[in-house]
């Protein structure tokens, strides 16, 4: 696909066929159950139920097998039900991204990975499993986006502005603060260890404590912003 203002596309991302067979088992068997019922007892109610689910299930569908996204030099493009929209990399304001194992019983049902971007003109847009190779899209997006993001993250936290990464907080004066079990816990810069990230997880830890903190990557706005600029700091680049 070629955009009028981003140019020609550089790589494309299609719907989830795993997600889709999931919506169209889940959703046939709802419905033939919800069918059946319909016929054996001849209730409105019933009959009303079932096209309730059929037409949903089959919104749902189309829904997912529609969207489909395009990755640009300037920014990405994508398409809905809705029709296509645009947006450009210095658009972006917050990239959440993080992944998260399912398990049903003890059985790995595989890894799945949640990315919601916001703009900021306050547009939201949720991809999640909608699309394969999440994990790839959220990579290209994070290194399109990084040099912008962490120079003006860098030249807030010199000018001592404290810096809002969701879930975590970090200040030139008074450390990192995080947010953990509905409460904010701080850690002064010099007892402050970054552990590094993972698609799960970002790590920190205080000296003066046995344990760290394991926090949520998805609920982390840009994640790659803050590593890099945690990195700056503990490597003495950034004055505290």
């Amino acid at each position: 696909m070629k955009s009028q203002t981003l140019g020609p596309a550089w790589q494309s991302f299609g719907p989830n066929i795993r997600l889709a067979v999931a919506l169209f088992g889940i959703g046939t068997l709802l419905s033939s159950l919800a069918y059946d019922t319909a016929r054996q007892f001849h209730d409105a109610i019933a009959w009303i139920i079932f096209y309730f689910l059929s037409l949903g299930f089959g919104l749902l569908l189309v829904r997912h097998l529609v969207f489909r996204l395009w990755v640009h030099e300037s920014g990405i493009s994508y398409r809905t039900i809705f029709g296509e929209r645009e947006i450009r990399w210095r658009d972006l304001d917050r990239i959440y991204y993080g992944s998260f194992d399912i398990h049903l019983h003890y059985v790995p049902l595989g890894t799945f990975y949640r990315l919601r971007l916001i703009t900021k003109q306050g547009e939201k847009l949720s991809i999640g499993e909608r699309l394969h190779g999440a994990n790839d899209l959220a990579d290209l997006i994070q290194s399109h986006t990084l040099p912008e993001m962490l120079r003006k993250a860098t030249h807030e936290f010199e000018n001592g502005v404290p810096l809002d990464f969701g879930a975590i907080r970090v200040s030139r004066k008074d450390g990192v603060i995080y947010r953990k079990w509905f409460a904010w816990h701080t850690i002064l810069w010099e007892n402050f260890e970054f552990r590094g990230t993972t698609d799960a997880h970002v790590r920190v830890s205080d000296f003066k404590k046995w344990f760290g903190a394991n926090i949520s990557a998805e609920k982390v706005a840009n994640v790659h912003v803050l590593e890099a600029l945690l990195d700056r700091v503990k490597k003495g680049a950034l004055l505290r």
